[in-house]
């Protein structure tokens, strides 16, 4: 990578500019203490101060320059930063030579005019690093916990809380819903508004498609030329990698929501919906947003005590996807989507922390994870589950034994597996069931008819 001394220089803007902010501010209260008793070694200190405190301003003043000229700054917040950093130069210099020429420094009000442009530069800078806040982190960054009692000083005025609802799943949009909010999260620091890296915006459908330096941000239909996207899967070694800076990167749900979006032609009105999401890709996206099918309201869920949040964590490390059954349950619903065909000693250390959370675990999705007949003992023990997805895993009759002791499983999906009319008895045994998949088994039609003749009101998908 080659030398770029004025993006090097101007990097240091944020490191030089506290200096001179720090002494001219501590010439000021040296000030304050020398209006109450004149003292003529506090008047050179003072002195000394401005000067170096101007010098220092200079530099940073420089520095900012160089820093914008990278492109990576734009709107309306850096032209007032700018020129405020140059006022205070100009202002602090004035200052140190009307207070070491006393003949030219009148008196205005009882005050001399040295002190009136000394308070003007300590209100310039107030107003020069809210400004660089404003640029460097998000809007209401500096007010965003301020106390409720100053918030109304500054213009801040309490909103209602308002808790993010969302449609029915099959009417999600999927940018508005889903890509945006990831922009927002984990782009909009580096590419909005204000700032620009690369000359790009992604803080809104116009940025995006105006792309940036480098061409097509996002190329419908297309991955491969989709820049965006190739910058978010490159090493984090890597000098083009996304998000840079060491800021959080992506998870790799939230990159394969991208993936799949550009895929269906990166389309910014169309819901899940219409772009012909897939039930796996449905799963991923409700469970992302905390969208349940199901109105869990109108039942009555037992209580339990809350999960423990170092497993919790522990499984989230491994990709299990983890979420309430409600915001006032403490109820758990576990999915292996993400670890489907995973290496099986990966898959039987997840399955073993579950039950550590047994009583929490309400529902579980093991569909096609090459389930093994110690991975179903371990499933069986979580005694409280209704639901339990397990199609797709080669089960046979010996597999699923332990199953008969789930006495609380109300849908079971066992479809595509090896099981035979053997394993009916090992569904009789269940005595919550309502629903269950048998589509692709070994049953024969004699099988299920007899399944249906002991289990009348229990609906079989064959």
């Amino acid at each position: 990578m080659h030398t770029d001394w004025s993006l090097f220089l101007g990097r240091l803007h944020p490191l030089i500019v506290h200096l001179p902010i720090g002494i001219i501010f501590f010439a000021a209260f040296l000030n304050l203490l020398n209006a109450y008793k004149k003292n003529a070694a506090l008047t050179y200190a003072i002195n000394i101060g401005l000067l170096a405190g101007t010098i220092g301003a200079a530099f940073a003043s420089l520095s900012g320059y160089l820093l914008s000229t990278s492109g990576w700054y734009h709107g309306s917040t850096l032209f007032p930063h700018k020129w405020v950093g140059i006022a205070v130069v100009i202002l602090t210099f004035i200052v140190w030579l009307l207070r070491t020429n006393h003949k030219i420094d009148i008196r205005i009000l009882m005050v001399t005019l040295s002190n009136w442009l000394f308070m003007i530069s300590i209100i310039l800078i107030t107003i020069g690093g809210h400004l660089g806040g404003k640029l460097t982190h998000e809007e209401g960054y500096f007010t965003r916990y301020m106390p409720a009692l100053l918030k109304p000083a500054f213009g801040v005025h309490k909103q209602a809380a308002s808790k993010k609802t969302f449609p029915p799943l099959d009417s999600v949009i999927v940018y508005r819903d889903i890509i945006q909010p990831i922009f927002t999260v984990k782009c909009m620091s580096c590419h909005n508004t204000e700032i620009r890296k690369g000359e790009l915006d992604l803080s809104g459908i116009e940025g995006i498609l105006k792309g940036g330096k480098t061409g097509n941000s996002i190329v419908s239909g297309n991955v491969e030329k989709s820049e965006l996207y190739h910058r978010i899967i490159l090493s984090p070694e890597s000098s083009k990698f996304m998000p840079a800076d060491g800021r959080p990167s992506l998870l790799p749900i939230e990159i394969n929501f991208i993936k799949w979006w550009i895929e269906t032609g990166a389309d910014y009105q169309k819901n899940i919906l219409a772009l012909g999401a897939d039930e796996k890709t449905k799963y991923l996206i409700g469970a992302y947003l905390g969208i349940h099918e199901e109105n869990s309201k109108e039942i009555k869920l037992p209580e339990v005590g809350p999960a423990d949040s170092v497993i919790l964590r522990q499984l989230k490390e491994m990709n299990v996807i983890v979420r309430s059954l409600t915001s006032k349950s403490n109820l758990l619903e576990v999915s292996f989507v993400q670890l489907q065909q995973s290496d099986p000693s990966k898959l039987l250390s997840a399955f073993e922390k579950l039950s550590a959370i047994k009583e929490q675990l309400y529902r579980l999705d093991a569909s096609n994870c090459r389930l093994t007949k110690d991975a179903m003992k371990m499933i069986a023990g979580c005694s409280r589950l209704t639901k339990l997805e397990i199609q797709k895993n080669s089960l046979t009759d010996e597999s699923i034994e332990s199953l008969g002791d789930l006495k609380h499983v109300e849908v079971l999906n066992a479809g595509q597996n090896l099981i035979t009319d053997k394993s009916i008895s090992v569904f009789t045994k269940l005595t919550a069931l309502k629903k269950i998949n048998l589509w692709q088994t070994k049953l024969t039609e004699e099988g299920i008819k007899n399944l249906q003749k002991q289990l009348p009101g229990v609906v079989i998908y064959r």
